[in-house]
């Protein structure tokens, strides 16, 4: 009599082949879990360059984007580097106006194009929308990079391996 059904060995071949399989799409999924970091965070930096060039146009005022440090008080507005929060504010009579605010970038370090060294200080727009200073913001996630680059006039552009990335991310 015939039976239908998979015998042990049959059912352990095809766990074998799941395990094999499974052990060699790993790395590859880690990858690309790196790669998506690097442009996400690399997207969030431009939308926020993007926002402070467009406001301090909309605003006829200079408008500034700077790293907000996670230690930052009241009294205390910038610090730390890109890779944490960012702030986009503009200065007024009463004080710094806080126009948008955008939460730390995870799983990536931000460094310059080099990628000795965190990116710190602050960038500004004029009313025209003409930069204060020309930067690249290296975007490191795994060894997969994108890169914000500035130029001097304050126009944003996304670059695919626009700098370097430090051997291990947190550096």
């Amino acid at each position: 009599m015939w039976q239908r059904g998979l015998t042990l060995l049959e059912c352990l071949v095809a766990l074998g082949i799941v395990a094999i399989l499974t052990a060699l799409a790993t790395p590859s999924l880690f990858g690309q879990l790196n790669a998506a970091r690097a442009l996400n965070g690399a997207h969030q930096i431009y939308a926020a360059v993007q926002y402070a060039r467009s406001m301090a146009q909309t605003l006829d005022t200079v408008v500034t984007l700077c790293p907000r440090s996670s230690k930052a008080d009241a009294t205390t507005l910038c610090g730390g580097h890109f890779g944490e929060s960012l702030v986009a504010y503009q200065e007024s009579a009463n004080g710094p106006r806080i126009l948008q605010i955008w939460s730390p970038l995870s799983g990536v370090v931000v460094r310059n194009r080099s990628g000795l060294d965190p990116v710190t200080g602050e960038i500004q727009w004029h009313p025209d929308g003409i930069g204060g200073r020309n930067v690249t913001l290296s975007v490191c996630a795994g060894g997969h990079n994108w890169a914000v680059v500035i130029n001097r006039l304050g126009r944003p552009r996304l670059v695919d391996d626009g700098g370097i990335c430090p051997d291990a991310v947190g550096a």
